[in-house]
């Protein structure tokens, strides 16, 4: 009698997942389903600890109700169809011995869900697929952190986003580990990819605040590509600041270029000269100083320096962290952001044919660290 009963509710569960009813998610691990006779009622599911519960009256009578029949049924078809879209698009290798013989092991259950696990069949290694592991999210949650500190969102901002968007509670101080470690494994993937770029480079300094007092942020930039080749903070706005920049862009681009674009400031005309004259070329710098100055403009640094003050005014200055956001905002400029003018990516337009998705690319610098990438000439 009680497996009759079961069979029934089973059955009218799987009318309400062939009707199309979809679970409206409430918080976190709280579900309302919606009434099969009556669209105005809603009962609400609850999961504490791997127990359903249920509001509507057959649960309370103690009974297994086909609402939370349905409710696991849709998880495990929605896990199901994940993982075969995982299968039919991934290679995946085992992170010990790099072999393709892998079968599955079970799943395991976190905050934010049930996991796949793998397992070697040479190595006997078990793992899961996931670039990131030993943390409290998954992949979702740190480029979702990665992508909006880098478009402005505070510490606690993004805190609070993952709370509303994942149900993960997580403190500002998690983030910031996230960011911190995450983006330098970006930046060392990216770091060592050749930009093809012109010869006509512009370099200017902005002025930033750190713990209160004056510092500077340096950045040379490609003309035609827009393609950031340094970003260096200093202290102060020498000779040897300004001489350090470009040895960075030069060591990028891998090349000299024919002419630098500066503003009137002296400290670059000595480290232009010691960097860039050449008997053929001895006259690689151009000053602009005048706006009655037509030949030529510093324009299009002037504007990058708008962009990075969209991060810089939120955070209110910095904290001690200015190198390191200098280095990861020139990821995010190079490689994720699409330039309005160009309708694509500096690295594109330089002729780097990579991904401009964080997920691709953490997936690169965790999982492939040593993965090259081929380089593609400029595009019109």
């Amino acid at each position: 009698m009680e497996k009759e009963k079961y069979e029934t509710r089973k059955a009218r569960s799987m009318d309400m997942l062939k009707s199309g009813v979809e679970p409206i998610k409430n918080g976190f691990n709280e579900y309302f389903i919606p009434s099969q006779f009556d669209k105005n009622i809603k009962y609400k599911v609850a999961i504490k600890n791997g127990w359903y519960s249920c509001e509507c009256p057959d649960n309370k009578d103690g009974n297994l109700c086909k609402h939370i029949l349905f409710l696991k049924t849709y998880f495990a078809l929605k896990f199901k169809v994940q993982e075969y879209k995982h299968k039919v698009s991934t290679s995946i290798q085992c992170p010990q011995c790099t072999s393709s013989n892998i079968q599955k092991f079970g799943t395991r259950k976190t905050i934010m869900g049930l996991k796949q696990r793998l397992k070697c069949n040479d190595c006997g290694k078990r793992f899961v697929n996931s670039p990131v592991s030993k943390i409290k999210g998954n992949t979702e949650c740190i480029i979702t952190a990665i992508d909006l500190y880098m478009k402005g969102v505070s510490y606690r901002g993004i805190a609070d986003s993952m709370k509303q968007l994942f149900g993960l509670k997580v403190t500002h101080v998690t983030i910031i580990n996230w960011v911190n470690d995450y983006m330098a494994k970006i930046n060392k993937h990216v770091e060592g990819l050749k930009p093809n770029v012109s010869d006509l480079w512009n370099a200017d300094e902005q002025f930033i605040k750190v713990k209160g007092k004056e510092a500077y942020v340096w950045n040379v930039l490609d003309n035609e590509t827009r393609f950031l080749l340094a970003s260096n903070q200093s202290p102060t706005r020498t000779y040897e600041d300004a001489r350090t920049t470009f040895q960075i862009a030069k060591a990028t681009a891998q090349k000299k270029a024919k002419t630098i674009v500066t503003d009137g400031a002296f400290s670059y005309q000595k480290a232009v000269r010691k960097e860039f004259e050449t008997y053929q070329n001895p006259n690689p710098h151009y000053r602009y100083v005048s706006l009655n100055q037509h030949d030529s403009n510093n324009n299009v640094i002037e504007r990058f320096h708008e962009s990075f003050r969209q991060r810089d005014k939120v955070m209110r200055g910095f904290k001690g962290n200015e190198k390191q956001y200098a280095e990861n905002f020139k990821t995010y400029y190079n490689f994720v952001r699409k330039h309005q003018e160009l309708k694509t990516t500096p690295a594109r337009r330089a002729g780097i044919q990579e991904s401009d998705l964080w997920k691709e690319l953490l997936e690169k610098a965790v999982k492939h660290p040593s993965v090259t990438t081929r380089h593609l000439p400029p595009t019109d």
